[in-house]
């Protein structure tokens, strides 16, 4: 029972650290502690943060998209991922505009698709891929896994943060090995391993 309780905590800390609200919101130590371990600088980290609910702001106020577009909006070091479902092909466009037009944003990957809004199950399989592929990095030797982000729509798996590319490669190799994934993607930031 011990055990259980730990994992759970360790799961709930694992699902705060990765939530849009991110580190810088937290109150307390927390901000602190998550800055030692983050690669990010705390101005960069207090944008992500900006960006995502700026992004997220305008797609659900467009009053033609925001009934009708499942999206999600991540944003690490300013680089920005939308992944979700748009009924249309210029909805999709129209979701990129507005990410676009977001200051401090470097690069944007739309991984939107043009499809009906996914289903309660296959979310919650995605939200159960996430965190199985959390708690398998922060076990993994040779990466520091609060440095990397996991994101996961229909069963694929995006990984985004500043990483070496031997930290990158690890990572993607721990995260194939959860069961239900259909794809890795990985979408890091290579910087060289001297650097902390």
């Amino acid at each position: 029972m011990p055990a259980l309780r730990l994992t759970l905590a360790l799961v709930s800390l694992i699902s705060l650290y990765g939530c849009a609200a991110g580190p810088a919101i937290i109150a307390g130590g927390a901000v602190v502690g998550a800055a030692a371990v983050d690669r990010r600088a705390t101005t960069t980290m207090v944008d992500d943060n900006s960006i995502e609910l700026k992004i997220k702001e305008a797609i659900y106020t467009d009053d033609s998209l925001k009934r009708d577009v499942n999206v999600s909006v991540t944003s690490y070091n300013r680089v920005v991922l939308l992944t979700g479902e748009v009924p249309t092909a210029e909805m999709r466009a129209r979701v990129v505009r507005h990410a676009q037009h977001v200051d401090k944003v470097k690069k944007i990957y739309n991984e939107t698709i043009v499809a009906p809004q996914s289903e309660f199950a296959s979310r919650r399989l995605d939200t159960w891929i996430t965190t199985k592929v959390k708690s398998t990095l922060l076990n993994t030797e040779g990466i520091k896994a609060l440095n990397i982000k996991v994101v996961t729509e229909n069963q694929i798996v995006y990984l985004m943060g500043l990483v070496t590319r031997a930290e990158g490669d690890i990572a993607a190799n721990k995260a194939r090995q959860v069961k239900d994934i259909k794809q890795i993607v990985k979408l890091f930031e290579y910087i060289q391993p001297s650097a902390t």
